[in-house]
């Protein structure tokens, strides 16, 4: 070895030595015994509201500091523009997404993802957890849209994608990461995603076959917040897409977690709830931060660092309503207004359709039918084509409120986002009282909210927890015949298994008519013009629910 090659050696290792010793530095910052605070700034179920739009805030939203009066609502740019003000007051801070950032306005029907993963690249986006709506387009094209443009951590601790020969199984399992931990100025948080496990069949059907296996959340926590501590965590934070129950049993249940930032039930709680767990006696928070790009959550968490880890001593939580007092990140909005132009060309966005003298709702008021499920369900059952006896479609299928006002494209897509087509199909009576009594059973779950909406028949929906039923189906004006025979029209969805519907997922009269059940409705809106009509998008009880 000639003497330049020493040299270089000698110098390699003194630079080697050096960052070591720097690491070493940073490990050992003295916060041993010391107070400290953590900030996590927290969305969730953005749903690709990623352009303002307008809504009539619900009695909750506006109890939460939602201003009906400082519409429009959501946009990215808008919730940009509170990150960047908020990290700018804080010293240690992250930045996660309790996921569903994919569906629920035209701009996903139109980019597939791309929009949502770059913009929340661009805000600054730690990590996120994988969701079911990321699917929602298929896991080849989560794995292309993330591939380019996702620049964040993609978490899912309890799915497993290692035994599966697909091609976009394999590079998920090369993407998607169970844990990830943050040092932040020697407070290391480990951060581990809890995707959803009760809407997995929404990834099942065939269009969305990824080859998932889904794991327990009780065998998978333990072990991957042992890892976490192993690996150095401090503290360990869930970010969970399993929804508030789930969110709050696992609280209550798993001895090495510290905080839960939660979503998937679409749900803002402020204060956060404060679960104390029931091995270690540890109160641990349970924050969600709402839907639709409404709010922005930020918990101030007061850390001790202790040997042996950290513990919150405490917690302060704000939610901040996007609205229109907020300033816009010109950086982002120039990014957006890329894909708006777009959509305004091909769409044309702005279009009337039809027009709305009162808020239509997609929730009946006492639980049973709506204004928009009656009339989505009649549109399907009449349309040419089509023309069956009944219609059943669910209610989730109807994303939002339309507005007072112009009906335009825009609200349309907002309202109903899924590309979902009608199917037909020969139900027997048996059939039909088995399909309605699975409704009533799953209505009952979600507090007797109706979870499908009807045409061309009635029914009493019996909440009863021990024996949900339906009782006194009537269909035509007739009441229903155990032996006889009736066409349904449903969507695509709920044909094919999505939501439990398993009655209809079996049965082998199925026929994909290929018609879109948002050109359906758009249809009817175009056809008469003015709503609510006598008998037309109204509440008439069809389903009426009995407590």
């Amino acid at each position: 070895m000639g003497c330049s090659e020493v040299l270089m050696l000698l110098l390699s290792l003194l630079s080697l030595t050096s960052c070591l010793s720097t690491v070493q530095n940073n490990d050992d910052i003295a916060l041993a015994g010391m107070d400290i605070r953590l900030t996590i700034l927290h969305t969730s179920d953005i749903h690709s509201r990623l352009i303002p739009y307008y809504f009539e805030p619900s009695f909750t939203d506006a109890a939460l500091g939602l201003n009906p009066d400082n519409g429009p609502f959501g946009g990215i740019a808008k919730i940009s523009s509170i990150l960047k003000e908020q990290r700018s007051k804080a010293g240690r801070v992250l930045h996660v997404d309790s996921g569903d950032s994919f569906q629920g306005a035209i701009i996903f029907n139109e980019f597939d993802g791309e929009a949502e993963m770059r913009l929340l690249s661009e805000i600054g986006l730690n990590a996120a957890v994988l969701a079911n709506h990321e699917f929602d387009n298929g896991a080849r094209n989560l794995a292309l849209q993330y591939g380019v443009e996702g620049q964040f951590s993609l978490l899912a601790a309890n799915y497993d994608f290692e035994t599966w020969d697909l091609p976009w199984a394999t590079e998920l399992e090369k993407m998607v990461m169970p844990s990830q931990i943050y040092d932040l100025d020697g407070l290391r948080v480990g951060v581990m995603g809890l995707a959803n496990f009760s809407s997995l069949n929404s990834i099942y059907d065939e269009s969305n076959s990824m080859g998932v296996i889904p794991l327990e959340p009780g065998d998978v926590i333990p072990a991957e917040a042992a890892k976490l501590r192993a690996q150095g965590a401090d503290l360990v934070i869930v970010v969970s897409h399993m929804g508030l129950d789930d969110d709050q049993e696992q609280a209550l249940q798993m001895a090495d977690i510290d905080i839960f930032m939660g979503g998937h039930h679409h749900v803002a709680i402020d204060p956060p709830l404060v679960i104390t767990n029931e091995e270690t006696g540890k109160r641990i928070p349970v924050v969600h931060s709402g839907a639709f790009a409404k709010f922005v959550g930020r918990l101030d968490a007061v850390v001790r660092m202790e040997e042996d880890g950290a513990q919150v001593l405490s917690h302060d939580y704000t939610l901040f309503p996007v609205d229109n007092t907020v300033p816009e990140d010109p950086l982002v909005v120039d990014i957006v207004e890329e894909y708006s132009e777009e959509l305004d060309v091909k769409f044309n966005t702005e279009q009337v359709l039809a027009y709305a003298n009162e808020k239509l709702t997609r929730y009946g008021s006492d639980g049973g039918d709506s204004m928009l499920g009656n009339f989505a369900a009649e549109a399907m059952r009449f349309y040419p084509g089509v023309e069956t006896e009944i219609a059943l479609t669910n209610t989730l299928g109807i994303r939002a409120d339309i507005p007072p006002g112009d009906i335009t494209i825009d609200d349309l897509y907002n309202s109903m986002p899924f590309d979902n087509t009608i199917t037909t199909m020969f139900l027997s009576g048996r059939e039909v009282q088995e399909l309605l009594d699975y409704v009533s059973s799953r209505s009952t779950e979600r507090g007797c909210s109706s979870q499908a909406q009807i045409a061309g028949m009635t029914f009493d929906m019996v909440c009863d927890p021990d024996n949900a039923r339906a009782e006194n189906i009537v269909i035509n004006n007739v009441p229903m015949d155990p032996n006889g025979t009736y066409e349904l029209a449903t969507n695509n969805y709920i044909a094919n298994g999505g939501s439990g519907f398993e009655v209809l997922e079996r049965n082998t009269t199925q026929s994909d008519t290929g018609i879109s059940i948002r050109d359906v409705v758009k249809a009817a809106f175009i056809k008469h013009g003015e709503l609510p009509q006598e008998n037309i998008c109204v509440e008439d009880n069809r389903i009426n629910t009995i407590y």
